[in-house]
């Protein structure tokens, strides 16, 4: 039997995943997320599959903004990690990430959520949170 999520939360390959439009910084949707309990954070991006599903959750809800994923750089020295400790093996980075030095990750809105932009850290926006029920 599946495990349940939380209500308005997701499931998708034993992982629950709710998205929030109420704007924050990358650290305080951190702190969002792990405010909802069972290791909830931002969320992990860990293969393409899983990539296409949560853009196209995030798309049937809007199409203008960046979402803040679980992904960061906190030295800002490209050492990118996600949050949750998910290994960082997967990577889906836009044409236009390589510039400037930006400690955070979002998922970017002109390329259908599918890509990744670096995005200063304080910038309020969007997220995305995951747990495994």
């Amino acid at each position: 039997m599946r495990p349940s999520c939380s209500t308005g939360w997701f499931y998708y390959k034993s992982n629950c995943y709710g998205y929030f439009r109420r704007p924050h910084s990358w650290s305080d949707a951190e702190l969002e997320c792990q405010a909802f309990g069972n290791g909830a954070h931002l969320a992990s991006i860990l293969d393409q599959k899983e990539a296409k599903v949560i853009a196209k959750h995030i798309w049937s809800y809007q199409q203008s903004q960046p979402v803040w994923i679980g992904l960061n750089d906190p030295q800002k020295n490209n050492k990118w990690k996600w949050i949750d400790g998910g290994f960082y093996f997967f990577r889906s980075w836009s044409n236009k990430s390589y510039h400037g030095n930006k400690g955070c990750a979002e998922m970017d809105h002109e390329n259908n959520f599918l890509t990744w932009n670096k995005n200063d850290c304080s910038k309020r926006q969007h997220f995305i949170c995951k747990y495994r029920p």
